[in-house]
């Protein structure tokens, strides 16, 4: 709905007042009258009381004149439209009121549409004006809604760009930061193994997880500091705050740490770049706080990484002679062995004085992955290949992996490598045993030996005789006999007699026949028969 126009009429001519206030029909134009006076005092009385969007007022008015009333109202700073009304006579009245920003001006005599004419045009300029205001006041709400945003931006801008001091003094003034100038420092804050995480849990989950750490951050934060904290990404939070007076800024970072260990089911490492003097230099201190947090690799997390300058550069490596080792155990399928070289060289991983660039060390963990996913595809089925190369891009995607987690994944990846060594070894193991087993039935009346069967199947006599015993519970020997023996009751059962069932399974001895029968059955030939 359009907004109505409020307006005053003063004239010290009580007819002059009525015609101009009752006689026009205002409400058709949008305007309403809310009041009159007959003299300046009154007038101006009136005019503080309603303040009016419009003044009809004549110049030359008993005791306070209309151009003493109107100075008086525009010292109040009323933002009344003026129009004044006054004879031929009044002249200098008139540039007077002029000065004094009048909006229009009636000389009298005057007609009533030429007050409607003015007051209509007072009309549109005031709805005009406050419209101007209204579009004003709006983005002032907006800017005022924003502010916050802005700043974050603004930090965001801090934390990567070197721009010059006299623009970030600029929109630091603008944006009517909170915080001090100077000092200032970052801190960047990880949520500890938060790949892993979000791959088992609901989003909604993450989603409150990540909430809780922010929420403990802030409370904590703001207990002892002013700052802007920002969230980086899915799982870092960033910010640039003044240090703390009532204690160092690790104490209270590490305040944060254990406020978000006790109250939230989460872990953080915080990285703490250097103090420095100037807003300009704030992101030298956003990448000293990266680089100190990327050593989290070797804390293992959940912990407060302050930046310390590092001498000199080590190149990691570990003894080639061990990852030949490892490479060998796990070719063989030997997990135990694979195990302990792993731990190994991981252990010569952990005794440098001074510990590698994180980034580095995991490059050269990730080429051991890849040298035990290529020793373990060489042995396995196309699926299981497939399945070893979809654990390697993980761990290349886990970015955030520290020294322990890098060697849990390994000891993990071999596991499963050798679990499918062995899975294939019990197959092909199960298969040969077969072969050997349709070999004797073939062959029962022969006199085997240990190396007919192993010739039968293409190993070494020592190797099959372990794996048979292995495979099936008994030396190749005692499961001949068996099979024998139960021939023999089968044979015994048809009718046969004993020396001809004895020269048939390859004993030409009956009485060491007799035994071996009576040893296995409990009974001798004829004592079964009888007993059939």
């Amino acid at each position: 709905m359009e907004r109505i126009v409020t307006m005053c009429v003063i004239d010290d001519i009580k007819t002059v007042v009525n015609g101009i206030a009752t006689r026009i029909p205002w409400a058709q134009y949008g305007i309403e009258v809310v009041g009159t006076a007959l003299d300046g005092a009154e007038g101006l009385a009136l005019i503080r009381e309603k303040k009016p969007d419009i003044v009809i007022t004549d110049i030359r008015m008993p005791g306070l004149s209309g151009i003493e009333m109107v100075r008086l109202v525009a010292d109040g700073d009323l933002p009344s439209k003026v129009i004044f009304i006054s004879g031929y006579t009044d002249f200098n009245y008139a540039q007077e009121a002029v000065k004094l920003g009048a909006f229009d001006y009636l000389l009298k005599p005057f007609t009533p549409q030429q007050v409607i004419e003015a007051a209509t045009k007072a009309r549109d300029a005031v709805l005009s004006e406050l419209s101007r205001h209204d579009v004003l006041r709006e983005m002032e709400r907006q800017l005022a809604e924003s502010m916050p945003h802005l700043r974050q931006e603004f930090c965001r801008r801090l934390l990567r760009y070197d721009s010059s001091l006299e623009s970030l003094n600029r929109q630091w003034g603008f944006l009517q930061m909170e915080m001090a100038y100077s000092p200032l420092l970052v801190m960047v804050a990880e949520i500890d193994n938060f790949e892993e995480k979000a791959r088992l849990l609901p989003i909604k989950e993450v989603e409150l997880g990540r909430f809780a750490v922010q929420n403990v951050l802030e409370e904590t934060l703001s207990s002892h500091t002013k700052f802007i904290l920002l969230r980086e990404n899915v799982h870092q939070f960033v910010a640039v705050l003044n240090p703390p007076a009532d204690l160092d800024t690790a104490g209270l970072l590490e305040l944060c740490r254990e406020n978000i260990d006790r109250w939230t089911s989460q872990s953080v490492s915080i990285g703490i770049g250097s103090q420095v003097d100037t807003i300009q230099s704030v992101y030298l201190s956003y990448e000293q706080a990266k680089a100190a947090l990327s050593y989290a690799f070797y804390s293992g997390g959940n912990s407060v990484l302050p930046y310390t300058e590092k001498s000199g550069f080590i190149s990691p490596r570990f003894s080639a002679d061990k990852e030949k080792e490892l490479l060998f155990a796990l070719r063989s399928g030997n997990q135990d062995k694979g195990a302990k070289m792993l731990d190994d060289i991981f252990m010569e991983c952990s005794q440098y004085p001074v510990p590698p660039e994180p980034a580095v060390m995991t490059n050269l963990l990730y080429g051991l992955a890849f040298s035990i996913f290529r020793a373990l595809s060489e042995q396995v089925s196309d699926e299981e290949r497939r399945q070893l190369e979809t654990k390697l891009a993980e761990m290349k995607e886990f970015a955030s992996l520290s020294l322990g987690g890098w060697q849990r994944k390994l000891q993990d990846y071999c596991a499963l490598g050798c679990g499918m060594l062995a899975s294939r070894q019990n197959h092909d193991a199960a298969r040969l045993i077969v072969r050997t087993k349709i070999y004797i039935e073939e062959h029962i009346e022969q006199s085997l030996t240990v190396n007919d069967c192993a010739k039968s199947v293409h190993l070494s006599p020592s190797y099959f005789a372990n794996l048979f015993k292995k495979e099936t519970g008994m030396t190749l020997m005692q499961y001949i006999t068996q099979q024998r023996m139960e021939k023999a009751k089968a044979m015994l059962a048809d009718g046969l007699q004993v020396q001809e069932i004895a020269a048939s399974l390859g004993y030409e001895d009956r009485p060491y026949f007799s035994e071996l029968f009576k040893k296995h059955t409990g009974l001798t030939p004829t004592e079964y028969r009888n007993k059939k």
